[in-house]
C-alpha cells in the first residue's frame, strides 16, 4: 500500500475478500466486518438478522450468495436495516440448488440494494 499526494490509498495487486460460510439457523447472523463477501445455503425459511461487527463504515461495500438446498423453495425474511427498491424484498429463485447474489452498499444507517443476480447454477 502507498498514499498519494492526495492521501489516495494505491494498491499494487488484486484484494481478495475471502467467501465465508455463514451458519444457517432459524436465524442467522452475518458479521460483515469479518466476512464482507459470504454465502448461506438455505436448509429452511430463514430471517436475516441486522449485520453484525463493529462499526460499519459508510461506503461499505457486502454481498451475499443465498443458495437453495435440495429442497427449493425457501424464503429470507430480511432485518428492516436491508434497504430495496419501492421497499420490497426481493423474490428469490425457487429451484433446489440455485443460488442468488445480493450486493449491498452502507449508507451510515441502511444497507442499499445495489445489485442481484439471481438464478445461477453454481456448479
Amino acid at each position: 500500500f502507498t498514499a498519494d499526494a492526495n492521501n489516495l490509498t494505491k494498491v499494487s495487486g488484486a484484494v481478495l475478500n475471502t467467501e465465508d460460510t455463514l451458519t444457517d439457523g432459524a436465524t442467522v447472523t452475518w458479521n460483515v466486518i469479518n466476512s464482507p463477501v459470504a454465502k448461506l445455503t438455505l436448509g429452511g425459511n430463514r430471517t436475516l438478522s441486522a449485520p453484525s461487527g463493529t462499526t460499519p463504515a459508510a461506503g461499505q461495500f457486502i454481498s451475499l450468495l443465498a443458495i437453495q438446498d435440495g429442497t427449493g423453495s425457501r424464503t429470507i425474511t430480511w432485518n428492516a436495516v436491508y434497504e430495496f427498491p419501492s421497499d420490497t424484498a426481493p423474490t428469490l429463485t425457487t429451484t433446489a440448488n440455485l443460488g442468488d447474489i445480493f450486493s449491498f452498499r452502507y449508507n451510515g444507517s441502511k444497507w442499499l440494494l445495489i445489485g442481484q443476480t439471481l438464478a445461477l447454477t453454481l456448479s
